[in-house]
């Protein structure tokens, strides 16, 4: 059997470089942290300065991000530990294994968190997060998953670094909330490779009956398929069969791990046909190779899968946990339709897994075409969760989420619900259209994509700066650098306008504006925001995490720069 694992070093090790190109200030090991969380968690490149944690007394986590549902005030902990070990590959060694003491940094992270003391030897990064963690609990979220993902270029951990993992694992309180996810060369090869196609052609077998309706605008069969054959078309097409879905895979919730279940067990494999909605897929076209009444070929256009994505990614969870699913069978209902009623079938059909607003507006008219404005010019417009999650040029990416998020802080000046509560941007069909309307200009949405991008670029300057002693700051400036990156970004846009230059979305926003997004000027707003805060809290002791949660702290923002600025 061919051994691959040159190729792949070189692909990830050009992806590598690539990333260095852009982040030179970057060591090559953070360049691969960058990628690992690009391609494992859909997070873009500079965004995830906010995330790592990599320095001394870090104990042993590389990066910390945290997703948030505001919907359901729950959230998730991602833990990454990553090893560029390329030495090893540039010697043609590409089995190495990740030891044990991977394992007891996940450990060591975990016992941090769970403890009510902040530890004396831990560093502000990871102090920061942790901090971000108690004031999460504090407002009501829940935590549902912790997860201790482990990247590196050789394989997957030992086993007697496993045999450590499963035994503290087994006896943690919370073992139902911790999952670990093992990332080696080939698993990181696979994730960058997969790519968006437009178009899938394949042959599927039915299993059984199957029963068929028409009319005169669409056409529909119900029927059957082994697991094992949806899994072959999942492992050959990846994300790329859910194109036309609203979402992609949400990994382990509570409803897919009953899916997973009943596909594994035993007891239940024979009976998933029941237990499960099956898939749903749309298509241009499809035709029958025979015509018996079961067991038939179908030689399907142009077809993607727009619901049933937990359903296949929960069926490839449990093939791959058990080796045999030889008895699933799954529901399938095939629809040859137009855009538009793929379109209803879609949203309709949506309704084993809840689906966020975020997701039910993915195919709005408005997104589809600002999809197509921004592409017009070169970036890619994310409408859907990991629309682009194999993309290249994460930097071309334009999350409407991050978009909304930033557009909120910018031109409506309300901050405090873009950090807090942006899910409102999708939730509140008010401020919904005043994001997304027909006034809304492609070189609005790239201003926004590129000044929000120059603003993470001063922050991670100014933090390189800090770390190699080249800028002396405040213990009060560098306590408020995690989490000011919205308010700096609304505090800009009151300093553009108090030195009269236009900023609406209607006026030429240039170059000569994005060079405003300077250090000098970074540093100048972050001191106006400290002294708001210092207003806001009038004297008493300053909060730097809850103080972001004040809708005021922005009008004190604008009042100092009013005040300060000449």
């Amino acid at each position: 059997m061919v051994d691959y694992s040159k190729f792949y070093y070189d692909q990830i090790k050009s992806q590598v470089v690539n990333i260095n190109k852009q982040f030179p200030e970057d060591e090559p090991h953070t360049s691969f942290l960058r990628l690992c969380c690009s391609i494992i968690l859909d997070l873009e490149y500079d965004e995830i300065d906010d995330d790592i944690t990599d320095e001394t007394q870090d104990l042993g986590a590389d990066a910390i991000h945290f997703e948030i549902d505001e919907d359901k005030t729950r959230f998730k902990i991602f833990v990454v530990q990553t090893k560029f070990n390329y030495h090893k590959c540039e010697e043609g060694i590409f089995n190495c294994n990740m030891e044990e003491e991977v394992v007891n940094k996940f450990k060591n992270i975990f016992d941090y968190f769970a403890s009510e003391n902040h530890g004396k030897n831990v560093s502000e990064k990871v102090t920061a997060k942790k901090e971000d963690y108690q004031s999460l609990l504090q407002d009501g979220y829940v935590l549902d998953e912790i997860y201790f993902i482990s990247c590196n270029l050789g394989e997957s951990l030992a086993e007697n670094s496993m045999e450590i993992w499963n035994r503290w694992h087994s006896m943690n309180p919370y073992k139902e909330k911790i999952k670990l996810e093992q990332y080696g060369l080939a698993d990181l090869f696979k994730k960058l490779e997969e790519s968006k196609v437009t178009k899938i052609n394949e042959k599927i077998n039915l299993c059984g009956k199957y029963f068929e309706f028409s009319t005169p605008d669409v056409k529909g069969l119900i029927g059957s398929i082994k697991g094992v054959d949806l899994i072959k078309l999942f492992e050959k097409y990846g994300n790329k069969l859910f194109q036309k879905n609203i979402r992609f895979s949400l990994g382990e919730n509570i409803i897919n791990t009953k899916i997973i279940s009943s596909a594994s067990e035993a007891d239940t494999r024979d009976k998933f046909w029941f237990l499960n909605n099956g898939i749903t897929v749309v298509c241009d076209d499809y035709e029958k190779t025979g015509t018996q009444p079961e067991n038939v070929k179908l030689d399907i256009k142009s077809f993607s899968i727009v619901n049933g994505v937990q359903t296949t990614t929960a069926i490839d969870k449990a093939y791959k946990n058990t080796g045999n699913i030889d008895d699933v069978k799954v529901l399938i209902k095939i629809f040859k339709a137009n855009d538009q009623l793929a379109e209803l079938i879609t949203e309709s059909t949506n309704s084993q897994n809840p689906v966020n607003k975020r997701d039910l507006r993915s195919n709005d008219r408005i997104q589809k075409l600002i999809e197509d404005m921004v592409k017009d010019k070169g970036y890619y417009y994310q409408r859907k969760r990991n629309q682009w999650l194999e993309l290249i040029q994460k930097d071309k990416i334009i999350d409407n989420y991050d978009f909304a998020q930033r557009y909120l802080s910018f031109y409506l000046e309300r901050p405090m619900e873009a950090q807090k509560q942006k899910s409102i941007v999708f939730t509140d069909d008010a401020t919904y259209n005043k994001i997304f309307n027909s006034n809304l200009t492609p070189e609005c949405i790239i201003f926004i994509h590129k000044s929000f991008r120059a603003v993470l670029k001063q922050l991670r300057g100014i933090r390189r700066k800090i770390r190699n002693n080249e800028i002396r700051l405040s213990k009060q400036i560098i306590s408020i650098l995690p989490r000011a990156k919205i308010h700096l970004y609304y505090a800009f846009k009151v300093y553009l306008e108090n030195k009269g230059f236009e900023v609406g979305q209607d006026a030429p926003l240039g170059d000569n504006i994005l060079v405003e997004f300077n250090e000098k000027n970074t540093l100048y707003l972050l001191d106006i925001i400290l002294q708001a805060i210092k207003k806001v809290h009038d004297g008493t002791h300053l909060d730097y995490v809850n103080v972001f949660k004040k809708k005021e702290l922005a009008q004190k923002i604008k009042e100092v720069i009013v005040e300060k600025t000449p």
